[in-house]
């Protein structure tokens, strides 16, 4: 695959609150795209929906029908991390559907990636999957502004009710030397509490309707994402899982693994300074993967 990625094209179409229940921005696949099938592209948690709007016109550039959806920090949404409805997704899913798209797939980077698997987990609509550096849980909600704290709450909600979650621990002072010592913003103590989190907490990834990619870093520095993805991919192996599923890892890659567009701000220090070769390497091998195991479905 030959991978470009110029300067990103205004959308398609455009969904409004107002007429569509819904905030989000269609990009039409540039290069034989399969009609009947797109896929919802989520961004991480800084929020920055222009991001969340260049992925997804990187990928239509590939040839993929995409459709940036925000999930908090617009008009209409949750203004913090904080009681998400995945309904959002749902909403998404429908508005393509009445579009004649009948094959809906999903991706998410970071916070975004939990949401596309628990919303591949909870709408049967969702046929495919692919998240990049997730968690196998729920988290705790969290506080963006005026200063960040985590809330008494779930990240996500349900039928309007808090999912099951995992409590997080903020330290920051355990954060700041941890991010001296590592050369980036490390979070990763904040989040020792995912390994032993309750069964209810956890994603019931079993219950998606399709093929599962995750994309892990071993040099992430936010979250554990790669024992993450171990565990789901034991998970699915108890559960007899019946559709495809697998992880790729890249040793030398940090949490944002996603090309480095000239066009895109990285929303954190998540390229690790020590391996930023290796990185871009990884990076741009994780998207072309993406991009296949999408095409892959109209096989």
């Amino acid at each position: 695959m030959k991978t470009h990625f110029p300067t990103p094209a205004a959308p398609d179409e455009t969904a409004s609150y107002a007429q569509d229940g819904l905030t989000a921005e269609f990009y039409r696949g540039r290069q034989d795209a399969v009609s009947d099938q797109a896929v919802i592209i989520l961004g991480g948690s800084d929020g920055n929906f222009k991001t969340t709007q260049q992925f997804a016109a990187a990928f239509a550039d590939h040839g993929l029908n995409t459709l940036a959806l925000p999930y908090y920090g617009q008009p209409h949404l949750p203004k913090d991390l904080a009681q998400i409805p995945v309904e959002t997704v749902e909403t998404a899913a429908g508005w393509l559907h009445r579009r004649g798209f009948t094959r809906i797939g999903i991706w998410g980077i970071s916070m975004g990636a939990q949401l596309a698997l628990l919303a591949a987990s909870l709408i049967p609509a969702i046929g495919r999957v692919a998240a990049v550096s997730p968690l196998d849980v729920c988290v705790q909600g969290l506080q963006v502004s005026p200063r960040k704290r985590l809330l008494d709450c779930s990240a996500f909600t349900w039928r309007g009710q808090d999912l099951p979650y995992c409590p997080l621990r903020m330290n920051r002072r355990r954060v700041w030397r941890d991010s001296l010592k590592s050369l980036g913003l490390n979070m990763r103590s904040c989040y020792r509490s995912v390994a032993t989190a309750a069964e209810e907490a956890r994603i019931k990834i079993e219950n998606i309707n399709g093929a599962i990619l995750l994309l892990t870093a071993g040099y992430d520095l936010m979250w554990p994402a790669h024992p993450s993805a171990q565990r789901m991919m034991r998970r699915l192996q108890r559960k007899h899982f019946a559709h495809p599923y697998s992880e790729q890892s890249y040793l030398h890659a940090g949490h944002f693994l996603f090309p480095d567009l000239p066009h895109i701000k990285k929303p954190f220090a998540a390229t690790p300074l020590v391996y930023a070769k290796e990185h871009a390497r990884s990076s741009r091998d994780a998207f072309e993967a993406t991009v296949r195991f999408f095409r892959e479905w109209a096989d």
